[in-house]
Protein backbone atom coordinates (compact mmCIF):
# COMPACT_ATOMS: atom_id res chain seq x y z
CA UNK A 1 0.00 0.00 0.00
CA UNK A 2 1.73 3.06 -1.25
CA UNK A 3 1.19 5.98 1.06
CA UNK A 4 0.33 8.81 -1.30
CA UNK A 5 -2.39 6.51 -2.73
CA UNK A 6 -4.07 6.43 0.77
CA UNK A 7 -3.69 9.84 1.44
CA UNK A 8 -5.81 10.76 -1.89
CA UNK A 9 -8.02 8.07 -0.62
CA UNK A 10 -8.32 9.62 2.65
CA UNK A 11 -8.85 13.25 1.56
CA UNK A 12 -11.40 12.04 -1.12
CA UNK A 13 -13.32 10.27 1.75
CA UNK A 14 -12.70 13.47 3.42
CA UNK A 15 -14.53 15.62 0.62
CA UNK A 16 -17.60 13.60 0.59
CA UNK A 17 -18.31 13.44 4.13
CA UNK A 18 -18.03 17.39 3.80
CA UNK A 19 -20.12 17.46 0.79
CA UNK A 20 -22.98 14.83 2.74
CA UNK A 21 -22.96 17.20 6.25
CA UNK A 22 -22.81 20.76 4.09
CA UNK A 23 -26.34 19.13 2.39
CA UNK A 24 -27.87 17.76 5.68
CA UNK A 25 -26.85 21.04 7.17
CA UNK A 26 -28.56 23.11 4.29
CA UNK A 27 -31.95 20.74 4.24
CA UNK A 28 -32.22 21.24 7.93
CA UNK A 29 -31.72 24.42 8.30
CA UNK A 30 -34.54 25.14 5.24
CA UNK A 31 -36.93 22.87 7.43
CA UNK A 32 -36.27 24.82 10.24
CA UNK A 33 -37.05 28.06 8.56
CA UNK A 34 -39.81 26.65 6.84
CA UNK A 35 -41.50 25.55 9.94
CA UNK A 36 -44.52 27.57 10.48
CA UNK A 37 -45.99 28.05 14.44
CA UNK A 38 -48.78 26.25 14.74
CA UNK A 39 -51.35 26.85 17.69
CA UNK A 40 -49.67 24.13 19.77
CA UNK A 41 -46.85 26.65 20.82
CA UNK A 42 -45.20 24.62 23.15
CA UNK A 43 -45.02 21.16 20.43
CA UNK A 44 -43.84 24.22 18.19
CA UNK A 45 -41.11 24.76 20.11
CA UNK A 46 -39.90 22.05 20.90
CA UNK A 47 -39.82 21.09 17.35
CA UNK A 48 -37.48 24.23 16.76
CA UNK A 49 -35.49 23.20 19.97
CA UNK A 50 -34.70 19.53 18.53
CA UNK A 51 -33.82 20.91 15.00
CA UNK A 52 -31.39 23.56 16.41
CA UNK A 53 -30.28 20.14 18.61
CA UNK A 54 -30.10 18.63 15.27
CA UNK A 55 -28.13 21.60 13.42
CA UNK A 56 -25.47 22.06 16.27
CA UNK A 57 -24.60 18.25 15.84
CA UNK A 58 -24.18 18.25 12.17
CA UNK A 59 -21.91 21.40 12.59
CA UNK A 60 -19.64 19.88 15.44
CA UNK A 61 -19.29 16.76 12.77
CA UNK A 62 -18.61 19.44 9.87
CA UNK A 63 -16.10 20.97 12.02
CA UNK A 64 -14.64 17.55 12.84
CA UNK A 65 -13.95 16.92 9.30
CA UNK A 66 -12.62 19.77 8.65
CA UNK A 67 -9.95 19.59 11.46
CA UNK A 68 -8.97 16.48 10.06
CA UNK A 69 -8.91 17.71 6.48
CA UNK A 70 -6.38 20.20 7.85
CA UNK A 71 -4.46 17.54 9.61
CA UNK A 72 -3.86 15.41 6.60
CA UNK A 73 -2.95 18.61 4.60
CA UNK A 74 0.08 19.05 6.80
CA UNK A 75 1.50 15.42 6.50
CA UNK A 76 5.04 14.84 5.19
CA UNK A 77 4.07 11.78 3.18
CA UNK A 78 7.19 11.79 0.59
CA UNK A 79 10.34 9.97 2.30
CA UNK A 80 11.07 7.17 4.82
CA UNK A 81 10.68 7.55 8.22
CA UNK A 82 12.95 5.87 10.60
CA UNK A 83 10.76 5.42 13.32
CA UNK A 84 7.15 6.09 13.96
CA UNK A 85 5.39 9.20 13.78
CA UNK A 86 2.84 11.34 12.15
CA UNK A 87 2.76 10.09 8.57
CA UNK A 88 3.93 6.89 9.11
CA UNK A 89 2.76 3.63 7.61
CA UNK A 90 3.18 0.66 10.10
CA UNK A 91 3.79 -2.68 9.12
CA UNK A 92 3.35 -5.52 11.86
CA UNK A 93 2.06 -9.09 12.00
CA UNK A 94 -1.18 -7.89 13.28
CA UNK A 95 -2.02 -5.29 10.26
CA UNK A 96 -1.21 -2.22 8.50
CA UNK A 97 -1.60 1.19 10.13
CA UNK A 98 -1.72 4.33 8.97
CA UNK A 99 -0.55 7.23 11.62
CA UNK A 100 -2.61 10.43 10.66
CA UNK A 101 -5.84 10.85 11.77
CA UNK A 102 -8.36 8.82 13.50
CA UNK A 103 -10.78 7.46 10.77
CA UNK A 104 -10.60 3.64 11.82
CA UNK A 105 -10.52 0.65 9.18
CA UNK A 106 -10.37 1.13 5.45
CA UNK A 107 -10.30 -0.79 2.32
CA UNK A 108 -8.42 0.01 -0.27
CA UNK A 109 -7.33 -2.38 -3.11
CA UNK A 110 -8.29 -5.69 -1.04
CA UNK A 111 -5.95 -4.56 1.75
CA UNK A 112 -7.29 -3.28 5.56
CA UNK A 113 -5.28 -0.99 6.48
CA UNK A 114 -6.21 1.30 10.35
CA UNK A 115 -5.97 4.66 10.59
CA UNK A 116 -5.38 5.89 13.70
CA UNK A 117 -4.31 9.33 14.91
CA UNK A 118 -0.73 9.43 17.13
CA UNK A 119 -2.69 10.55 20.12
CA UNK A 120 -4.65 6.97 20.08
CA UNK A 121 -3.53 4.08 22.67
CA UNK A 122 -1.87 2.57 19.62
CA UNK A 123 -0.39 5.59 18.19
CA UNK A 124 0.76 6.48 21.94
CA UNK A 125 2.55 2.47 21.93
CA UNK A 126 3.86 2.94 18.17
CA UNK A 127 5.39 6.59 18.99
CA UNK A 128 9.22 6.77 18.08
CA UNK A 129 9.33 2.81 17.52
CA UNK A 130 11.32 0.95 14.44
CA UNK A 131 11.09 -1.22 12.39
CA UNK A 132 12.21 -5.08 14.64
CA UNK A 133 10.94 -3.73 17.77
CA UNK A 134 7.98 -4.83 19.43
CA UNK A 135 5.20 -3.46 21.47
CA UNK A 136 2.90 -4.78 23.25
CA UNK A 137 -0.93 -3.34 23.42
CA UNK A 138 -3.87 -4.74 24.76
CA UNK A 139 -2.33 -8.17 25.99
CA UNK A 140 -0.72 -8.85 22.71
CA UNK A 141 2.53 -8.72 21.56
CA UNK A 142 3.02 -7.09 17.78
CA UNK A 143 6.16 -6.78 16.24
CA UNK A 144 7.13 -4.21 13.86
CA UNK A 145 7.90 -5.55 10.59
CA UNK A 146 8.17 -2.00 8.49
CA UNK A 147 8.37 1.15 8.57
CA UNK A 148 7.64 3.80 5.61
Amino acid sequence: MEKAVLVTHLRDLLEQRTTSLMAELATTREARNSDTKSSAGDKHEVGRAMVQQELDQLEARLSTVWSMQQELARLQVDGVHQQVGLGSLVTTEHGTYFVAIGLGALELDGERCYIISLASPLGQALRGKRSGETITFNGERRTIISVQ
